[in-house]
């Protein structure tokens, strides 16, 4: 067993005989302040002089300090001489050619839930996934310490509130014991060749090649070397990166990203198409103006649980020109504010409010008193309708007197609106009972998976609907629902359009408007012939779960 902790005694691997590899049981604030001092070798002088300083002069103390917090007892495994393709990358590089030398290896630390009752080596792979955290990447790079990072966010997130996020699923090799871990990749920039800017596209990207075989991972040269071709200067040290050069690595890397800029639009569209992509479980680059000089980019992959308390304070009205048809619609993006962040100066899973408050002569959107400025989203080729133009287009769906659900809701007699609306005393759409819509965007495979298994018990009469209509690559999915059916996570109904039309193909997007007791579809030889699409009876059918296949529930882990 191995302990260079030096004058730091009460530092030592456990009692357990575990064949010369280091393990720490880690069950004191005191122990565990030891254990972060001697992994960042930090030396005894910066230790003596307590908590609280290290806290303010290190920042890889501060992250891991708070990062453990919720981890009231657990075990680390240590592997000394860990290959780190990220900082070999930037080692050979950048680092080699300094005067003075830096290791190539780094430290990687498996964080296991509570204490390991035996040797490590006697425990079995599954045993060992059960009590399985994650990975921590330490660099020897004073400060900024540390690299890839790969922890479960369900021992991280608040047990009081569902969270739900974007993950991939990694695995990874302890000590030849094979384990999984379900994350999304976190980093903390060195400050030499990666920024936060750098930071981002590396976690990003390391996410999509995780996920998607259409995308390969970038390392810190090959970034430097592409962003070199559009620079006038030198590109190491890095000084960042501007928003529209990391959209600019994106479409190098085979994305074809949308970049969104807070100031050139009304602050309340810049949040509503910021729910509607994270629902649709695409992770994307936000860009904060941290003071006039400095900026700083964070990643967002997820949002909290809403607050259903406020379902229908907050109305927008969809309308008809050609009809004087009007329908009140309470969007369900006007109950998200609470986010999840990956940012490389907190914590991973870091959950912040983005709220719109007022500055000067003007508003801002502010995410954690800091105003966010841009927002970058890394869209498949395939993704052609972007969420503002889905959502008009849903809008007008609704509004429709041919295609709309006001026409529809009017027929149900009042067991049905009962059941649908939980009292009679209000017509769907009305500003006392407005239509709840939630608007994402989703790959029709996964999609068309969840539904089939939904359906397949009260609903067998739209599920071959379902089955029997050709579906694009990805569909842009508005569910609709009542207050009294949205508040038990139900919807009644769903506008499903195209994701790779146009903006201006407007209803010849349409690909199934699923309505109680009512369902139109198209086919794409239907194409230019909305106006001859019917509505076909449903004879069968019941309300039905809202669609979770875009982001994972934490508390399912």
């Amino acid at each position: 067993m191995v302990n260079e902790v030096g004058e730091m005694d009460s530092v030592s691997p456990d009692d357990h005989n575990n064949s010369g590899i280091s393990v720490f049981e880690i069950d004191s604030p005191d122990y565990k302040l030891n254990f972060l001092s001697w992994i960042l070798d930090i030396t005894q002088e910066e230790a003596d002089k307590g908590f609280e300083f290290l806290k303010r002069n290190n920042k890889s103390i501060e992250v891991l300090w708070d990062l453990l917090e919720n981890l009231k007892v657990f075990t680390v495994v240590v592997e000394d001489h860990y290959v780190d393709r990220v900082y070999r990358d930037s080692y050979y590089f950048y680092y080699s050619g300094k005067h003075f030398s830096y290791t190539r290896f780094c430290k990687r630390l498996s964080i296991f839930d509570g204490k390991l009752e035996k040797n490590f080596f006697d425990y079995c792979s599954e045993e060992l996934q059960q009590k399985f955290v994650g990975t921590i990447v330490i660099r020897p790079i004073p400060e900024r310490s540390i690299g890839r990072t790969l922890l479960s966010p369900k021992y991280f997130l608040p047990i009081d509130k569902n969270g739900y996020v974007r993950l991939a699923k990694y695995v990874v090799t302890v000590f030849g014991k094979q384990l999984e871990v379900w994350a999304f990749p976190y980093g903390m920039q060195d400050g030499e060749t990666t920024s936060c800017a750098e930071v981002t596209i590396l976690n990003l990207l390391d996410y999509y090649s995780q996920s998607y075989p259409e995308y390969h991972y970038l390392l810190p040269s090959e970034i430097s070397h592409l962003v070199e071709k559009s620079s006038f200067e030198r590109r190491m040290p890095t000084t960042g990166l501007s928003y529209e050069l990391i959209s600019k690595v994106f479409c190098e890397a085979g994305f074809y990203p949308r970049l969104y800029s807070a100031k050139k639009m009304p602050k309340n569209k810049f949040r509503h198409i910021l729910s509607y992509y994270i629902e649709s479980g695409i992770p994307v680059a936000i860009g904060l103006k941290i003071a006039e000089e400095n900026k700083h980019s964070i990643i967002c992959i997820g949002h909290m649980q809403p607050e259903k308390i406020q379902l229908g304070q907050i109305l927008n009205c969809a309308n008809n020109s050609e009809s004087d048809n009007v329908v009140w619609v309470s969007d369900t993006a006007d109950l998200v504010d609470t986010y999840c962040f990956m940012d490389d100066n907190k914590r991973p899973y870091n959950i912040s409010e983005c709220v719109e408050v007022a500055k000067l002569n003007t508003s801002i959107l502010s995410l954690d008193g800091f105003e966010v400025e841009y927002m970058m989203v890394p869209l498949y080729k395939r993704m052609i309708l972007e969420a503002a133009d889905a959502y008009d287009i849903c809008m007008s769906v609704i509004a429709s007197p041919k295609f709309g659900i006001k026409s529809f809701s009017q027929e149900w007699d009042s067991e049905t609106k009962k059941q649908l609306l939980g009292s009679i005393d209000h017509e769907l759409g009305t500003k006392e009972e407005p239509l709840v819509i939630r608007l994402f965007m989703a790959s029709s495979r996964t999609f068309r998976k969840k539904r089939d298994t939904q359906f397949n018990v009260d609903n067998k009469e739209i599920q071959d609907y379902y089955n029997m209509t050709v579906f694009p690559k990805f569909v842009w999915v508005c569910e609709i629902s009542s207050k009294a059916l949205y508040e038990n996570q139900q919807v009644l109904g769903e506008i499903i359009i195209d994701a790779t039309s146009s903006p201006d193909a407007k209803m010849d997007s349409i690909i199934i408007v699923n309505y109680p007791y009512a369902l139109c579809r198209r086919m794409p030889e239907d194409f230019l012939k909305a106006s001859e699409a019917c509505f076909e009876e449903v004879k069968e059918w019941k309300p039905y779960d809202i669609f979770r296949g875009n982001l994972t529930d934490c508390q399912s882990l």
